[in-house]
């Protein structure tokens, strides 16, 4: 999780030290991992400080099994110079073939009666669970650069009036409004929802 303690991060790492074996978690931050009493688990993303737990430090429920472990990693922060940023836009190639990858998938599953041990591969193989983490990653790209089209810093900034605004912080703190919202809504329906947001975010002295 998040400093916060409600955002989940997925694609985190949870590596066991003696063994180097890990493993990555899932959207919901969701990952299962082996290990002995005497062995350290260490987490790690980009952006966030790593950390360590000592397997013996986490409670038995049983004789063989822990605990449910949350792990809340702490953001890293550096002293930047300013600097400008501008969404990105997914080149014409780029995007046929992020289309083919998401496709590939969604495509095999239409012949698991003609080949089974193919489904089963594509399902269980670790080429086939890393070509289904590729394809979300792919997607979640598509989604980002559709809300970016609709809903970003420059936009909040006019919509607002408010140029000092932290649009990474408001866009969190106005929950309601959701990526599938955003790429779903527009005009009136979109914004005026976000305004809502913004008169709580100033009255709360935000």
């Amino acid at each position: 999780m998040d400093e916060d303690s409600l955002t989940p991060i997925p694609f985190a790492y949870a590596i066991n030290s003696r063994t180097g074996n890990g493993c990555v978690s899932d959207f919901n931050g969701k990952f299962t991992i082996m290990g002995y009493d005497s062995d350290t688990l260490r987490f790690s993303f980009l952006g966030y400080y790593k950390k360590h737990v000592l397997v013996q430090r986490i409670k038995n429920v049983n004789d063989s099994t822990k605990q449910y472990l949350r792990v809340v990693l702490k953001r890293t922060i550096y002293a930047l110079e300013a600097f400008s940023v501008n969404a990105f836009k997914i080149k014409p190639y780029e995007r046929e073939y992020m289309e083919r990858v998401i496709n590939k998938p969604k495509l095999k599953g239409i012949n698991v009666i003609e080949s089974p041990i193919t489904a089963m591969y594509d399902a269980f193989s670790h080429k086939g669970r890393a070509n289904r983490k590729l394809a979300a990653l792919f997607e979640q790209m598509f989604v980002e650069e559709q809300v970016a089209q609709k809903f970003n810093p420059e936009i909040l900034r006019k919509l607002t009036g408010d140029d000092t605004i932290d649009f990474y912080k408001f866009k969190k703190y106005c929950y309601a409004v959701t990526d599938e919202f955003i790429i779903t809504h527009d005009g009136y329906d979109l914004y005026a929802p976000i305004m809502d947001c913004y008169k709580r975010w100033r009255k709360e002295g935000r």
